[in-house]
């Protein structure tokens, strides 16, 4: 997209065209909700208003016609993995048997700009 009020308004318009039951996420209601919160105010967006999405009075983002699950959440409380492998990778390690391949952030904005990935939505 352009800029970024177009990005977070695809976004948007993108769950309301698939409206999905449930939206996973890890850490969503500490950064990624919070995030996309904040940056759609700054460019005069509201997310609850455009997705229904908001942080309720116990501080976790809901939403009513979905579910959200922060897998964070579970890994805290259920995981009876040590507090230093409660990253995303080591989780992923430790729980699903799953090794991610990690890239350098540069490398990634190199292969953004050299072989984007463009959905046909």
């Amino acid at each position: 997209e352009p800029d970024e009020p177009t990005l977070l308004q695809r976004f948007f318009d993108h769950i309301l065209e698939i409206r999905p039951h449930i939206f996973v996420t890890y850490n969503g209601d500490f950064f990624d909700w919070t995030f996309v919160e904040a940056r759609a105010g700054i460019h005069g967006l509201d997310m609850l208003k455009e997705v229904g999405f908001a942080k309720n009075t116990a501080g976790f983002f809901a939403c009513r016609p979905a579910i959200h699950m922060d897998c964070l959440c579970w890994v805290k409380r259920d995981s009876y993995l040590p507090v230093g492998s409660q990253g995303l990778k080591a989780v992923a390690k430790a729980k699903l048997r799953y090794d991610p391949v990690e890239l350098d952030p540069e490398d990634m904005c190199k292969m953004a700009v050299e072989q984007p990935q463009v959905s046909k939505l």
